[in-house]
């Protein structure tokens, strides 16, 4: 009965721990799995499976473990004998779910374990903010319309509110079905350059707390405008023989300079005429020279870029100006002004003052022959001192009158025919044969290249390739500006026989600058290529002298590249005053001012490039690109290229008939108030 009692026992303990068991037991598993991503605000839409075994009757809680911590989201007790599907919705909230972010999962518990965990998903605050026309650059003064989207990180619009900064200015607005747009006035002194432009965009739950928020930060471009054109001038008051320089300043919104803009610069003569017309840049220096005889006038500087005017005008003043030189005994004054001089003249002989009443034109001299007791006197005139041996009766000024009549006239006169006489008797003596020219030919010496100009033999035409080219001391006659070219042999000595081909090519230069109307004189280590006015009929000889230049340089280039004996060249051009006289035999020059020696200077520093001098520069202006260089103390120009004023003529030609339009109404007006 006891065994029986035991086992009845056991077997009961046994049924009993199957019911229970069976009681607490069930199947968990997540039925719809969360997002991958939610943003703030978001509800999270889930559910669970239960499957009991048999039955269920136990707590059930769900927590969301996410890298912040973790947080209980549901609990509730469920009795269960039947498979349920529990749905799930749990809001993102801040009064729920409080700073959770980053990466999730909900864990299932029953009784204190964790029976199932759902796929990890995101919990985002971000909104991705995009410009949709955003253009590269703006004007001031220009309406533009700014439009962007704010998208969540679900993919979902956003439905919140905007705010733009753009400098100190700033706007606000609503974000509605994820995009939002502005029209932006910008103003018109707004500053050009980059600009950063400052965008955010926020979502706010209902305690006006932000949940979600985006931001973008871009750069609006801002062209600078001009807006006023200016001349800056040197001086508005320029005498003859000086020069207009100035430089344009183009303005932009802000006032500040617009740097590298093309401008055009018209100088134009008191009737309106223009007479210089000069294609340069904002910033650079332009200059107009005036001639050293103008009269006084006014002149207009007109400049005009970007259909922008503006004038200035320079005054030339009356300058009365004399100029004193005492030669021998005879004083020279001459009027080098620019107005009739009417006034006196204060000479003083040792302590004695002469008063010389002048009533002058313009260009013009008068002489005075000064006397006075025998001796030396310091004699004084505008500013010139001389120490000289006077002679006569009295302190007096005479007044030298045209012809022939004084004595100083014929004594000058009688002295110039003795030295014509005995020149013309040494010359007879010096041409007669002598004993061993009779007896034969000497032998013929083989050319140099400085023989290249030919012998005395002329055919009576100016350039006439036998002609001789001479530099004399003193010669008489017209000044002419003329541009001076300069090849630098420096490897005169190695080259002078004229050996390797270097006779012919010399031969083929000689030809160029014949072709073009010039002149070729060689001297020893540098040979000289004139373009006078008289010879080529035009007094534009520096663009052509330019041209003929390259061609030179070409045609040396050729020869080194072609013949073993190498020539060693530089090459310059220059501009100056030069007197030119032509002879049965020869054509003679002179070089005033001792230009000779800075033409072969410049010629000197170039290493086969063409170097070109300052006043060629200014004559060219802007046609002539140019590498600017210091050789000794004087300015210069490596050549780079010239350039075609032809596509400019377009705008030049509607920048005249502008000007004239101008000068025309002002006429009008003038004749309106008469």
């Amino acid at each position: 009965m006891v065994k029986t009692s035991n086992i009845a026992k056991v077997f009961g303990v046994l049924i009993l721990g199957l019911f229970l068991i069976s009681f607490a037991s069930a199947s968990i598993i997540f039925s719809v799995q969360p997002h991958s991503v939610y943003n703030m605000g978001d509800k999270v839409n889930t559910a669970i499976k239960i499957t009991p075994e048999p039955r269920f009757d136990n707590v059930i809680s769900v927590s969301m473990n996410c890298d912040s911590g973790d947080l209980e989201v549901y609990k509730e007790f469920l009795s269960l004998t039947l498979e349920m599907d529990k749905s799930l919705i749990i809001p993102l909230i801040d009064s729920l779910i409080g700073n959770s972010s980053g990466s999730c999962v909900f864990d299932v518990r029953v009784g204190g374990d964790v029976e199932v965990s759902s796929e990890s998903f995101r919990i985002s605050n971000i909104i991705k903010v995009e410009l949709l026309n955003w253009g590269n650059s703006y004007n001031s003064g220009e309406q533009i319309r700014i439009e962007g989207s704010a998208i969540k990180e679900t993919g979902k619009n956003v439905e919140g509110s905007y705010s733009i900064s753009i400098g100190e200015e700033s706007f606000v607005g609503e974000v509605v079905g994820g995009e939002f747009g502005i029209l932006f006035n910008i103003p018109d002194n707004f500053p050009s350059g980059l600009h950063q432009v400052n965008l955010s965009v926020e979502e706010r739950d209902a305690n006006e707390k932000v949940i979600n928020y985006g931001n973008r930060i871009s750069f609006l471009n801002i062209n600078q405008v001009p807006t006023s054109i200016e001349v800056v001038l040197d001086e508005t008051e320029v005498f003859p023989g000086g020069s207009i320089r100035g430089k344009v300043v183009l303005h932009d919104q802000t006032g500040d300079s617009i740097h590298n803009r093309e401008v055009y610069v018209a100088i134009k003569d008191e009737s309106g005429e223009i007479v210089k017309k000069i294609i340069t840049r904002t910033e650079q220096e332009f200059e107009y020279p005036i001639e050293g005889g103008q009269m006084p006038a006014v002149f207009e500087v007109s400049t005009y870029s970007e259909d922008l005017i503006n004038e200035v005008e320079v005054t030339v003043p009356e300058n009365r100006e004399i100029r004193s030189e005492i030669l021998n005994r005879t004083l020279i004054l001459t009027n080098i002004g620019n107005v009739f001089y009417e006034g006196e003249v204060m000479l003083k002989i040792g302590e004695d003052e002469v008063v010389i009443v002048l009533s002058l034109p313009v260009g013009e001299s008068e002489e005075y022959l000064i006397s006075a007791p025998d001796g030396e006197y310091d004699v004084v005139v505008g500013g010139v001192t001389k120490r000289m041996s006077l002679s006569g009766n009295a302190v007096q000024v005479k007044k030298v009158t045209p012809g022939f009549t004084s004595l100083s006239s014929f004594i000058w006169i009688f002295a110039l025919m003795l030295v014509a006489v005995g020149a013309f008797l040494v010359f007879r003596k010096g041409h007669r044969p002598s004993v061993f020219a009779r007896m034969g030919k000497a032998k013929e010496e083989p050319k140099s290249i400085e023989k290249l100009h030919g012998s005395e033999k002329t055919t009576g035409d100016v350039f006439d390739s036998k002609k001789k080219v001479e530099l004399s001391l003193s010669i008489t006659g017209a000044k002419q500006r003329s541009s001076v070219g300069c090849i630098s042999l420096k490897n005169y000595e190695e080259i002078n026989s004229g050996r390797g081909n270097v006779r012919e090519t010399f031969s083929e230069i000689k030809n160029l600058i014949e072709e073009r109307k010039g002149l070729f004189y060689p001297n020893k280590g540098h040979f000289f290529f004139i373009l006078a006015p008289s010879f080529t009929k035009t007094f534009k000889n520096p663009k052509p002298g330019i041209s003929l230049s390259k061609e030179i340089i070409k045609v040396l280039e050729d020869h080194n590249r072609k013949f073993k004996q190498k020539i060693d060249f530089g090459i310059s051009l220059s501009h100056g005053e030069i007197i030119i006289k032509v002879e049965p035999k020869c054509i003679k020059f002179v070089c005033l001012r001792n230009l000779m020696a800075s033409w072969k200077k410049l010629s000197n520093y170039s290493k086969g490039e063409l170097v070109v001098s300052e006043n060629i520069k200014k004559e060219l202006g802007s046609t002539m690109k140019g590498k600017k260089v210091e050789v000794g103390s004087s300015k210069a120009y490596e050549l780079e290229g010239m350039v075609d004023k032809d596509n400019h003529s377009t705008f030049i030609k509607g920048f005249v008939a502008r000007q004239e339009r101008d000068r025309l109404a002002k006429a009008n007006k003038k004749k309106e108030k008469k």
